[in-house]
């Protein structure tokens, strides 16, 4: 007579249970886990083959009798007994605890212990069970894993501090010197993209104190673009020394030195003199550029600004590269002259338009009836504000001069 699902459901559960022992045996032959069974006392009753192949024994009933006096070092052992005693005393298990193996010849593994009073069927105490997991491999992942993240802070805390000591050197290094010219208001706005930038203006000293002034930008932004800001300062206050009225002669002086020493980059340049004051309160500026080729001139008497194209130059940092020829511009007194880095005109709002030289001429005559300073501080807000965003998208550099009588 066939039996039903149900019957044999049934007859398999009785036989099962009727088994305990062997699939008790079976477990303890065959599990990855250290399981074991210690009496009152923390001798072990039975155990796992794993946990006795870890104790390098084939038969897993050789370790019954033993306590982990036997197999670890006094430090695990006492901290095991310690435990064991303690779920004893308070019947409370402990799950899931990390523990420290030390061994006898000083290595060490981590394992992970679920410990639990055992009861009698009378509900009597009679000893602990426990399986043990090892996670030697997971502890030394996170340590490293630990090791790796401390070692990227302490690199970040050093970059942080390195971007600070470099940022205190730059804002104090560009311009640096502000000569103090008669008849001349001098204006400047330096704002580096991150802590440091690749912009550069500078004044350097001439052998008859003529009053020089560079302005260069060095392709790419921060650290690296900021270093190359200290090689153009040294350059350029060198090249001066020698200064013969001649702003083309001084660009290419400073290119001969540039070449070869801007990796996978280029500067562009823009240097002038004012020459010596005429009886109307007139100057001549003689301008030559590399690769900054427009500037704006602001004339007071018609209240409008120029867009100025200088002749020909290219950038600086390729031994085919040569400055442009002199141009001279003369400013009568009221009159302005700016110039600026490609971060104004090419800072970009949301839907990728350009600031562009129409907007900045515009805003240059808006601003006609301020001093110099206050004209570039509100053109670079004017930029921030077109962009919606407080965070600049390039250095940003611009340069005022305005003749008084």
């Amino acid at each position: 007579m066939n039996q039903s699902p149900e019957q044999n459901k049934d007859e398999t559960g009785l036989l099962l249970k009727a088994s305990a022992k062997l699939l008790f045996e079976t477990l303890m032959e065959y599990t990855a886990d250290r399981v074991y069974i210690k009496d009152l006392n923390s001798r072990f009753i039975a155990c796992s083959k794993a946990l006795a192949k870890m104790h390098d024994y084939d038969d897993r009933h050789s370790i019954e009798g033993m306590t982990d006096f036997d197999l670890f070092s006094i430090e695990h052992a006492q901290q095991a007994f310690n435990d064991e005693q303690e779920i004893l005393r308070t019947e409370t298990p402990i799950i899931n605890k990390i523990e420290k193996e030390t061994w006898e010849d000083g290595s060490v593994s981590w394992a992970s212990s679920s410990k639990a009073p055992l009861y009698l069927n009378s509900g009597k105490l009679a000893g602990t069970i426990g399986i043990s997991r090892d996670v030697t491999t997971e502890i030394q992942v996170q340590a490293k894993l630990a090791e790796s993240e401390a070692r990227l802070r302490e690199q970040n805390e050093i970059m942080r501090s390195d971007y600070e000591n470099a940022q205190k050197v730059q804002s104090v290094m560009i311009p640096g010197r502000i000569p103090e010219e008669a008849h001349i208001d001098i204006a400047y706005l330096w704002k580096p993209m991150a802590s440091v930038g690749g912009d550069m203006i500078s004044f350097p000293r001439t052998p008859d104190d003529t009053l020089l002034f560079v302005m260069s930008d060095v392709s790419g932004h921060g650290a690296t673009a900021a270093f190359y800001t200290v090689l153009l300062k040294y350059l350029t206050s060198h090249s001066a020394k020698a200064y013969e009225n001649d702003p083309q002669a001084f660009l290419n002086s400073v290119n001969q030195d540039v070449i070869g020493r801007i990796n996978n980059g280029f500067v562009t340049g823009l240097a002038g003199h004012f020459s010596p004051r005429k009886p109307d309160g007139s100057r001549e500026l003689i301008l030559s550029h590399a690769g900054h080729r427009q500037v704006l001139i602001f004339r007071k008497n018609t209240q409008t600004i120029e867009l100025i194209e200088l002749p020909n130059g290219t950038i600086m940092g390729f031994p085919s590269c040569g400055a442009s020829k002199p141009q001279s511009i003369l400013l009568a007194p009221g009159d302005r002259f700016y110039a600026f880095t490609d971060g104004v005109v090419e800072a970009c709002d949301k839907s990728g338009e350009e600031f562009g030289m129409a907007r900045l001429i515009e805003e240059f005559t808006k601003l006609s009836n301020r001093n110099t300073q206050d004209t570039l501080d509100a053109i670079h807000q004017t930029v921030l504000t077109f962009t919606d965003s407080l965070d600049q998208q390039d250095d940003v550099s611009i340069l005022g001069f305005e003749v008084q009588d």
